[in-house]
């Protein structure tokens, strides 16, 4: 028995090998570090009318924060309920979309961080990004939902897999570019280039230098003190990358294939 345990732990390590080859790295290049807060529990991140937009989780400390998008410096603040665990963040039709976690709603907001209204939807949610038409939203699982802005309904979804037929879990942290999904993936310092309308992975950002540097610069690393927090800017066409928590963001230069 022991060595049929053996066999199929072996059997797995090889076909989980095969399928991360099936999924080739990208490259990328780092062009600057800046330091920030490091009590920010990032969760979404978007760059928009000039600025840029992040959600912070935590019951009781969710927020909106807008920075300038040039300096990174924090312009002002909105807390949400005590009862909210904030997640994913977009920006679609001159406003912003935050979605929560357990409480099962997306709260939409004008770029001045006031509040418009709130849209239930039918799941927890994860991630948040928009192909400028729906809202993308992931749930920790393998599927991403295509939500209407205006009733929160989900129009359609979409399988996260690679060419050897492997489904990506736990995708989180979502961006759009140019036809492609940006996806962080939950507790691995990965991000996916996913197709967005077939939902084929074409290849993944290996950040694990980033995750090392930002554990070196923190006195203490918990376990939730992972990547996450993916923003494109289009001004420059640089990706802003940080972490739960990190003290530092990255801005990095990209090759999409």
């Amino acid at each position: 028995m022991h060595n049929i345990f053996k066999t199929a732990a072996l059997l797995f390590c090889l076909l989980t090998h095969a399928a991360l080859a099936d999924t080739p790295d990208l490259p990328w290049a780092l062009l600057r570090s800046i330091p920030r807060a490091p009590d920010h529990f990032t969760q979404g991140l978007v760059y928009a009318d000039g600025q840029l937009f992040e959600s912070t989780g935590h019951y009781g400390q969710s927020q909106l924060i807008a920075y300038d998008a040039n300096t990174l410096e924090m312009q002002k603040q909105h807390f949400l309920r005590a009862d909210v665990f904030a997640e994913g963040l977009t920006f679609l039709g001159n406003k912003l979309y935050q979605s929560s976690w357990k409480s099962r709603e997306i709260f939409v907001y004008d770029t001045r961080l006031t509040p418009l209204q709130t849209l239930k939807i039918s799941g927890d949610s994860w991630g948040l990004t928009t192909d400028g038409h729906l809202l993308i939203m992931s749930d920790g699982s393998d599927t991403l939902q295509f939500i209407d802005a205006g009733d929160g309904k989900t129009r359609r979804t979409l399988a996260v897999k690679d060419s050897s037929g492997r489904h990506w879990k736990d995708i989180n942290e979502l961006e759009w570019i140019d036809g492609n999904i940006l996806a962080n993936v939950w507790h691995q310092n990965t991000v996916l280039l996913i197709d967005g309308q077939s939902g084929l992975v074409k290849g993944q950002y290996d950040l694990g230098k980033l995750a090392q540097d930002a554990s070196q610069r923190m006195p203490s690393r918990e376990n939730e003190q992972v990547l996450n927090g993916i923003a494109w800017n289009p001004a420059s066409h640089t990706l802003l990358v940080t972490g739960k928590d990190w003290p530092v963001w990255f801005e990095l230069k990209i090759t999409l294939h």
